[in-house]
Parts: C-alpha cells; structure tokens; sequence
C-alpha cells in the first residue's frame, strides 16, 4: 500500500506548520494584542538617572571592634556599608532630611521647615489650599489626577497643626502659608522610604582602597542628587554618633573585663601561696642523683611492689585449695597436687595427713591383694583412708584456706594505704603546676586588657571623623537608562507570537478531527492507498481543468494500490464505509468504480447504504428496485442492474427501504449474491453506511471480505475511527487501507498533490463527480 513518504524528524514540524496556517486568524488577533499592550506599556516608562558619591572610611583602630581583637580592614568596610543600608540608620535619615516628602514645586520646600511624619502616615498624594484671606486651610487628598477628583481631609485655622489625624506632625506659619495658595505634595511612610532608597542605592567598595562608592537611582535628576547629598551627610555625623557611642560601649566593657582579669590573677596568686605553705612539710618522691651514682627507688615504692606480689601469691594458693577441697569433698584427693601448692609446706598438720593418707592407701593395695574387702585387714585401712579423705584433709585445708584469705585482707589494706600516700605525691606536683600556669594566664590576660582599655581611652579623645565625604553628588544630565520602547515592543511582538504560536499547537494537540496522514498510519494503523484533493466550482457551474485533472490522477492512484493489493489473483471486490456521515464514501465509491471503468474493467458499484444511499441520483438512474428488493426474494436480478452512461460501469440501487433493511443485509442470500457478482464482474465496489450507523458495513464487509475506510481532512472524528476500529479487528474483514478525502496539497499533505500544468491536453474529466471532492456521505 503507498503512503506518503516520511522524512526522520520533519513530521512534527509539518504538523506545527500546519496547525500555524490553521489558527493563523488567532495567531494574528494575539500579536496585534500583544504588540498594543507592548505600545501602551511603554507610556509608562519613565528615565532613569544616577547619581554618585565617594566616601572615605576610617579603617585603622578598633572602634567596629567588639573586644581586644583588631578587626581586618575589609571587614571594617563591610561593617559599614551593613550600617549604612540598614533600615534604623536610613529611616532616620530619610526622618530627619524629610526624604519621604516629595513637593510638586521645590519652591516650596521651605513651607515643609519641621514637618514630620508618624509610622501612622497615610501615605498619598496631597493639596494644601490656603484661602486669600490667608487665614483658613483646607487639606484634600488627589484620588485622581486625570479625573480631578479628591477627598477632602480637614480643614482649619492657619497656624494649627495640619494632617494630625492622617499622621503629619506639621505646624507651618501664617508668614510661610501665605494668601491664595494651593502646595501640591506626595507623602508616603519614611519606612517605605527607606525601602525606596535601600532598592535604589548600589554601594561599591574598590578592592585596596578605603572609599566607599554610593549610587543612587530616580527617575529626576535634582531630587535624586540631593537625596544622595542629603544622605551622605546626615551618615557622617551618624558614623560619628556610632564611633562615639561604641567607643564609650567599648571603653566600659573593657575596664570591666581588666577589673574581672585583676581579681582573678589575685585570686590564683592567693591560692599558689596557701598551697605551697600547706604542703612544704610533706614528701616529695623528688631524689637527688651525685655524679657517678646509679639511681634507685624510694623504699616506699619497693615496700609497694613486695607487698603486690606476696598478695598476687596468696591469692593463687587459696583459689588452688579451694579447687582442691571441692574435688576432695567429691572424694578425689590428688596428693601431688596438694604438695604442689606453696601454702601447703607451711602448714605441717595438713602436709603429715597428706603422708598418713599415702600411707594408707599404699597399705590398702598391699590387703586388697592377699584379702577380699570383706576382710578385716582391709576393712581397717578402708575406714582409715576414707576418714582422712572426707574429715581431716578438707577440715585441714579449709582450714589453711581461711588462713591464706586472712592474710591476703591484711596485704590488701596495707597495699590500699600505700596507694594512696604514693598517688598523693604526683597530685601535689601536678597541683603546684597547675596554680602557677593559672597565675601566669591570668596576669597576660590582665596586661593585654589593661592595654587595650588605655587605647580605648585614647581613641575617645580622638575628634577624627571615621567617615568623610570626598566627592559629593552632583545632578546628572542624562539618563543612564536608553529609550527601550523599540526593545518593550518588540519583546511584546514576540511574546504575543509565541503565545499565539504556541496557542495553536496546543489547540492543535487537543482538536479530535483527523487532519495529519500519520494519525491515519500510527494512530489507526492504516495504509494510505491515496488521497482525493480538494476542488471548488465556480459560480457559472465551471470547473478548473487543473483541479479536475488532479482528481482523475488520485483516483488513478487508488486504483492502481487497490489492485496491487489483490496481486492479480481474481476480481477485486471491497466494501466502502467510514467512521461518520459527510466523510464523502458515496463520492469515493463512486469515482472509484468510474476510474475501474476508464481501465477498461468491468464494474459493478452496488449502493448498499439502504438506508440513505444517493447513488442512483448520481447517476441519474432509479432507486427501485434494487438490491434490498432482490434480497428479500421479490425481483430477479436483472431486474435491479442498471446500465449507467458509461458502457463499462454497472449500478444496482439501494431499492425498497424497508424497516428489515439490516435483517436482510445478514442474510445467506448476500454472500450467494457476492459470490456471484465475483464471475460477472471484474471489481465489485459496494458502497456501505457509515460504520456507527449500526451493522450494515460491518455485515457487507464481512460479505466482500475487503473494507477501505475513507477519512475527511478537518471533519472525521479521530475517537470515534478508532473505536469503530477495535470493532473490524475482531471480524474476519481485510483492511485495504485508508483514502484521504478533502485534503489541500499544502502543508502535512503537500506530498500527496501532482504537478500542475503536467495532465493530458484532451482530458476528459469525471463527469460524474459531486460539486466537490469533499461532499457526499
């Protein structure tokens, strides 16, 4: 089957072209939009200008320090540019310099001489209007410059304090008011002031100096120097304020910490000295070496290791015994075993009934070997051994047990208080140590406090400024900010474009109608056997040759992928349907038979839409009888085949509508009548109702066996062909493929058009084709 030839990568892109060429009336509605917003927004752009001023900061010293540290340069500078844009610091400014007043006329900013404004300020714009007595004011608040409309305030008595109630603190005179006067001015909070000049201050510090650069933004070029100058000089004496106000800070904390330092090093040296008067009678373990001599141990420290070691040796011999007196009061004595335990040689009592025991024994061998146990001269070492084994040797040994775990109590006492006269020794050094490094801490941290406190002192005598304005601002001439209305608009042209741009594509994605050949291949998994372009007749009834030319092409091009399906082998028969009404089957079927006819075939088009079928009124032949009438048994065959003007093309017409139109279509009479036409006929195109009028092109499918779907560019649902779709796919029916109906040769479908000014000279058209390509069911 053909379909349009792909190139990797540029289908998207012909889709979004499309979709463009679509939308393009929307696409245009935007950017004209948008490029109007984009010339209305540039009448409120208004110049900027910048002024600039140098300081120089003091460095050196420690008044940003905090303690006896010196601080590092580069800090010092960031410390105070910090407190040059903190809000506290500009709000007083912006306080004190009235920078939060903007009066419509600098003349009259001496009318302003004391006015200040509280954090309940309402912020706006302002005309104070004196009457030409000069002795009545009133206040009103401009809700609208354009309009002229504003909102009275108070009025008064000239001399009063004026705007209490919207937080002015403002009480000008008579002689500054004067007569028949209107002051215009613009007030906002001197917080939101603040926050203006903090957004509009860039604050540079070069590197290897010690200046401070300040740039200040505003769209008037006066009013901008003189809020810089205003703030630069107000921030001097501020700097002055704070190094004062730290020095003092300082200076305070300082003898403090020299008072804290001094009491501490009298403190250790109290208790260096009660230590060493308290402990100069006891040992120390130090021992004096004469030349030549070898060292020894102090006797205390040998005393100690000859005591451990008696204790270690105890300790063995009781745990051994108490083994053996276990095993022995199991009744199994080794007497080798005694004698090898040390304690055992120094208790004679317990050694002499080791001997008796081994005496016995060897007595009892000597019987048992000449008497039987029942004997009497062995019954009497018997009862000997046995009261040595189970009474003497254990009472013997627990004996010398009891004796052993007594004298290892007492070592272990005496090693106890040795341990601690021995550990007592190094405690005292240690101690003595500690006291003099504490003292000799303590007298440095002393010093270097003192010292720091005394230069303290000398820098609060100092007058030195820490910050002194070198270059003061001067009023800009031209704005830094170049006119951007080309710039504004354009960059509103663009953004409309591809808004409208990207409207489209997304309008695009979203529309359900088929309009791409790829929704055709991937989305259905169609073929493409051809498409029918799109032609109009003009009003007088005419068609362009061209146009009519490129019909008859494409449907030369559908015959001929039509009869490349079949390879050859036996008459080509399908069913023509589509998803819904208006996709233009009836026309396709139609040309389609026609251009099998022109080839020479013969063709039998049958109108099996019975329940809306208009092929008889395209070829101007009648309806009845036709193939619902020879279905249902009343007429014969011939009867219903209709001669058409072209001596190749036979019709048969829908005929009788009858409610039992489907009912018929199901029956065995149709295959038979298929079946049949097959031998007649050389194609056999049936024309069916569309596929979600109910079963009829399901069931005719079923009967030809082959089904092509036609598609209308713009007006097929996507949703609905594919459910119809899962429907064919489980009936034993062939799809051919899919034709394009209605299709423009531009854009997605550019490929699919002929080359114009290229068709035969003597063509002789289609007579029979609709008014256009796209109409018809």
């Amino acid at each position: 089957m053909a379909t349009a030839p792909a190139e990797r990568g540029s289908a998207p892109w012909r889709r979004y072209i499309a979709a463009v060429a679509r939308y393009k009336w929307l696409i245009l509605g935007l950017l004209v939009l948008g490029t109007a917003a984009g010339i209305f927004a540039t009448r409120f752009i208004e110049p900027v200008y910048q002024a600039k001023a140098v300081v120089w900061l003091q460095t050196g010293g420690r008044v940003t320090g905090t303690g006896p540290v010196d601080a590092d340069p580069q800090d010092v500078k960031f410390n105070w540019q910090q407190t040059l844009m903190s809000r506290s610091v500009i709000t007083g400014i912006a306080q004190r310099r009235q920078l939060f007043l903007t009066p419509a006329n600098l003349a009259d900013s001496t009318v302003f001489s004391g006015f200040y404004g509280t954090d309940s300020l309402r912020r706006g714009s302002y005309e104070l209007r004196v009457d030409s007595t000069g002795a009545k004011y009133s206040l009103v608040r401009v809700v609208s410059e354009r309009k002229s409309t504003f909102a009275p305030v108070e009025t008064g008595a000239v001399g009063d304090s004026i705007g209490r109630a919207i937080g002015f603190g403002w009480q000008p005179s008579s002689a500054a008011l004067g007569r028949n006067r209107t002051i215009a001015f613009k007030a906002v909070t001197p917080g939101s002031a603040a926050s203006a000049l903090i957004g509009n201050m860039l604050v540079e510090m070069p590197a290897r100096t010690s200046t401070m650069v300040l740039t200040l933004s505003g769209p008037d070029p006066q009013r901008t120097a003189a809020a810089l100058n205003a703030l630069v000089t107000d921030f001097e004496d501020v700097a002055v304020e704070i190094r004062s106000r730290n020095a003092s800070t300082i200076a305070q904390s300082l003898k403090r910490q020299a008072d804290s330092a001094d009491a501490q090093l009298r403190k250790s040296e109290t208790a260096l000295e009660r230590f060493r008067i308290n402990t100069i009678t006891l040992p120390s373990d130090a021992i004096t070496i004469q030349p030549g001599l070898q060292s020894t141990s102090p006797p205390a420290l040998a005393e100690f290791y000859s005591q451990n070691q008696q204790v270690d040796k105890l300790r063995r011999d009781r745990l051994e015994l108490e083994r053996l007196l276990r095993d022995a009061r199991a009744g199994a004595i080794s007497i080798p075993s005694f004698m090898g335990v040390a304690a055992v040689n120094n208790s004679p009592d317990l050694q002499q009934a080791l001997k008796d025991l081994s005496a016995k024994e060897s007595a009892l061998r000597t019987a048992r070997a000449t008497f039987t146990d029942s004997a009497r001269g062995v019954q009497i070492p018997l009862a000997e051994a046995r009261a040595l084994r189970t009474q003497l040797i254990p009472q013997l040994t627990q004996e010398l047990i009891a004796d052993l775990r007594s004298r290892e109590t007492t070592l272990d006492s005496q090693i106890q208080k040795a341990t601690r006269e021995l550990k007592g020794i190094p405690s005292r050094m240690i101690e003595e140590q500690r006291l003099r490094r504490d003292v000799v801490s303590k007298e440095g941290i002393f010093q270097n406090t003192l010292g720091k406190y005394e230069d303290m002192r000398l820098q609060q005598l100092s007058t030195g400024r820490p910050i002194q304005v070198l270059d003061r601002a001067v009023v800009p001439v031209r704005p830094v900010s170049e006119d951007r209305s080309a710039q504004i608009i354009l960059a509103a042209l663009l953004a409309s474009l591809g808004l409208g741009i990207g409207g489209a594509i997304l309008l695009d994605m979203t529309d359900k109608r088929f309009r791409y050949p790829e929704q055709a291949t991937g989305e259905l998994g169609l073929p493409i056997v051809g498409a029918v372009p799109r032609f109009e007749i003009s009003k007088n009834g005419e068609r362009d040759p061209e146009e009519t030319a490129q019909v008859v092409e494409a449907f030369r091009t559908i015959r001929m992928n039509l009869r490349s399906a079949y390879d050859g082998n036996g008459p080509v028969v399908l069913t023509v349907s589509s998803p819904g009404v208006g996709d233009g089957k009836s026309m396709v079927s139609a040309n389609l038979a026609l251009s099998f006819a022109e080839s020479g075939a013969r063709v039998l088009l049958v109108d099996g839409d019975t329940r809306r079928g208009e092929l008889h009124e395209m070829f101007d032949v009648t309806r009845r009888p036709g193939l619902l009438d020879y279905l249902g048994g009343g007429v014969p065959i011939e009867s219903v085949l209709r001669e058409t003007s072209h001596e190749n093309l036979t019709l048969i017409p829908g005929g009788t509508r009858r409610h039992r139109g489907p009912e018929l279509l199901q029956s065995h009479v149709l295959e038979q009548f298929i079946d049949d036409m097959r031998s007649r006929y050389e194609v056999v195109i049936v024309d069916s109702p569309p596929l979600g009028a109910g079963i009829d092109p399901f069931v005719l499918g079923q009967a030809t066996g082959n089904l092509v779907l036609v598609l209308r560019t713009g007006e097929t649902d996507r949703k609905q062909a594919e459910a119809r779709m899962e429907a064919l796919h489980r009936l034993p029916i062939r799809l051919l493929g899919a034709v394009l109906n209605d299709v423009r040769a531009e854009g997605a479908f550019r490929y699919y058009s002929y080359i114009y000014g290229y068709s035969m000279e003597d063509d002789e058209g289609m007579p029979q084709l609709a008014s256009r390509s796209g109409s018809g069911n």
